[in-house]
């Protein structure tokens, strides 16, 4: 790999897509949730429309070693740097190849100090392992949000027994509820079904959320008409698993998971609360679970939010964190300013 580290800051979505396949490769060699990938971010920048798209790519030689997916957008009187994908996505963070990541982050902090059309940084939602926790940014890091994660066992029956007593009698109930409708089927969405799929999880999503009196963030077109776009990639490339639970003709649940490597992403869900009786959000859960258990996965992230059923898996809270800066602060740039790594 060359030694020298070539920067370029790309304004416009077709830029974008023309990396797609150099961006998708950095995306294997480092640490990364779906929230990073093409497939999820060109699919935001497509149904958002951002107007300043400001990504800083950083190079050495051909290959793609560093990505910074940012943007600018007024609020009040500032101008905000930001992470692109913002709202929708759990998890916000750069790209950066892990053999060289002290010079990638360094030079792309050389690049966020030229630009000049911002007036304060605002990165939010970032994960506990984010490469800016490592830098000294992380001073000025404070808590944004809590998501919740379990890690998983090896076998089904771990699983039960890590839950509670009260939590192991809701699964056997809830199963015993279902088979005396005459069973349940868990169903899988492919190529061909996604559409469906995503018609169910949006109708029961608003049903859950109607309630408490509330829309939810599906009412918004933008949102829908991003899901209907990046699901068909999303599971293409392996990352998307969407589950839905029938019996007979009626759906009862839906929910939406990445696969990420060795993490589930529980990212949205919905039932239908005429059914409520039969607990179908637990009886599905408890299936996604024991699918991510027989697929090798180590830890089930159940995302922001605090809803009560996340205490009810036993999951552990998980802070992501926010970095704020004014743009007559100082952004560090020299590399002895850089917490080494």
């Amino acid at each position: 790999m060359s030694s020298e580290l070539h920067t370029r800051v790309l304004t416009q979505s077709a830029e974008l897509r023309d990396i797609a396949t150099d961006w998708d490769g950095l995306c294997d060699r480092c640490r990364v949730t779906p929230f990073q990938r093409p497939e999820w971010i060109l699919s935001w920048v497509d149904a958002f429309s951002p107007q300043s798209i400001r990504v800083i790519e950083v190079r050495s030689g051909g290959t793609l070693v560093g990505l910074a997916p940012l943007l600018i957008y007024p609020r009040g009187e500032d101008r905000v740097l930001a992470f692109m994908g913002g709202g929708i996505s759990d998890y916000l963070d750069l790209l950066v190849d892990p053999q060289r990541e002290h010079e990638i982050v360094v030079a792309i902090l050389d690049v966020l100090r030229q630009l000049d059309e911002w007036t304060t940084l605002d990165l939010t939602d970032l994960p506990a392992g984010s490469v800016l926790h490592r830098t000294s940014l992380t001073r000025l890091a404070t808590q944004h949000d809590n998501c919740s994660a379990l890690l998983l066992p090896k076998t089904r029956e771990e699983l039960l027994q890590h839950l509670s007593k009260r939590q192991r009698a809701n699964v056997r109930n809830a199963r015993s509820r279902i088979q005396r409708e005459g069973g349940g089927v868990i169903e899988l969405a492919t190529a061909d079904t996604v559409p469906e799929f995503l018609d169910d999880l949006f109708r029961l999503h608003a049903s859950r959320w109607s309630l408490s009196g509330q829309s939810g963030v599906l009412a918004d077109e933008n949102v829908k008409a991003f899901h209907r776009q990046s699901a068909p990639g999303l599971l293409a490339r392996g990352l998307l698993r969407l589950y839905r639970l029938r019996v007979g003709r009626h759906v009862l649940s839906v929910i939406y998971t990445l696969f990420e490597r060795t993490t589930v992403f529980c990212y949205m869900q919905g039932y239908d609360p005429e059914f409520g009786h039969l607990s179908p959000g637990t009886n599905l859960m408890f299936s996604v679970m024991e699918d991510a258990i027989r697929s090798g996965i180590s830890k089930f992230d159940l995302l922001r939010g605090q809803e009560v059923y996340k205490r009810h898996w036993r999951a552990e809270i998980e802070a992501t964190h926010r970095i704020q800066l004014a743009r007559s602060e100082t952004v560090p740039a020299a590399p002895e300013e850089l917490v080494a790594v």
